[in-house]
């Protein structure tokens, strides 16, 4: 990890004209600036939140637009302290991302990741400027996008696309004429230099088509939410990685006679490492219960890949 981190003090970064990476190396938010609106994709959690103001303040920006890409706990309990600082910001969702942070189970489990997460971030001396969450992020009143929108910024557009496969109500984020994709986690959890963990959290199947559509469009620039983009031959080079780690991990799995839980082990102990130990242990052994759950009814016919 130390040979890839990226200090704390290099954001904002800016990565094309007009266009910035906000947060940290942990947790990156993508700031675009048109003529006319702003645009953040990406709220990070609440223990970046007055980073995240500091850096936008510095850009002398407010945005306009103030886009979760999904409801899972580090990509959307930063909103409630953005959603304060910018009340005049419109709150973009997928469909699918109020039900999810609003069922009864949820709550417990946003605020144990959000709380362990700050932690993690103050154990690395990134302190947290604020105490993490005790409510729920407040979507009433959202703009809720069923498929895609185009959002107009003012010489430059955002268009964000409800996609399928990591997580309910999840968005990625397309600047076509930049060939840049905010992708949030549908490549999968990057080990810069190291590889990727799939994240097929919700439908294998649906995972694959979207890491291919992001594929075929054949970004110049590729943007996860951790631990900063991938540019020229290496967003290429990294798209195609996690289609093939993803790939090999369902085969694998389905062609396994070991338990569902033997399997979920050792993918934990191959991939509780590095950046992910900034999560739960606990979380990150039901993320691999999941996949291996959603491998075995992938209907995959390999001979496409």
């Amino acid at each position: 990890m130390k040979d890839h981190y990226i200090p704390e003090n290099k954001f904002p970064m800016k990565i094309d004209k007009h266009i910035f990476i906000l947060g940290n190396y942990f947790f990156n938010l993508f700031l675009v600036i048109g003529s006319r609106h702003s645009a953040l994709f990406e709220v990070g959690i609440s223990g970046i939140v007055d980073r995240v103001i500091n850096q936008l303040e510095h850009l002398d920006i407010s945005p306009d637009f103030i886009i979760s890409s999904h409801p899972h706990s580090d990509h959307i309990t930063g909103l409630p302290g953005l959603a304060k600082k910018y009340p005049k910001a419109r709150i973009v969702v997928a469909a699918g991302a109020k039900g999810f942070i609003e069922h009864p189970k949820a709550a417990p489990l946003l605020f144990k990741e959000d709380m362990f997460m700050s932690k993690s971030l103050a154990a690395l001396n990134i302190k947290p400027g604020r105490p993490p969450l005790e409510t729920i992020p407040n979507l009433d009143g959202s703009w809720v996008i069923n498929d895609r929108h185009s959002i107009n910024l003012g010489r430059i557009t955002l268009d964000v696309i409800k996609v399928k496969g990591h997580s309910p109500g999840n968005l990625i984020g397309v600047l076509a004429e930049k060939k840049i994709v905010f992708c949030s986690d549908s490549i999968g959890f990057h080990y810069p230099g190291r590889g990727f963990c799939p994240l097929f959290f919700t439908h294998a199947d649906s995972y694959l088509s979207t890491l291919n559509f992001i594929k075929e469009f054949n970004p110049a620039i590729i943007c996860p939410a951790h631990q900063g983009p991938l540019s020229g031959k290496d967003a290429a080079t990294g798209i195609q990685e996690s289609l093939d780690i993803t790939l090999d991990t369902i085969k694998n799995i389905k062609r396994s006679d070991l338990s569902d839980e033997t399997l979920a082990m050792n993918l934990f102990k191959q991939s509780y490492k590095d950046e992910f130990t900034l999560y739960t242990e606990s979380n990150i052994k039901n993320c691999m219960a999941l996949l291996i759950k959603r491998a075995k009814e992938a209907e995959i016919d390999f001979m496409r890949y």
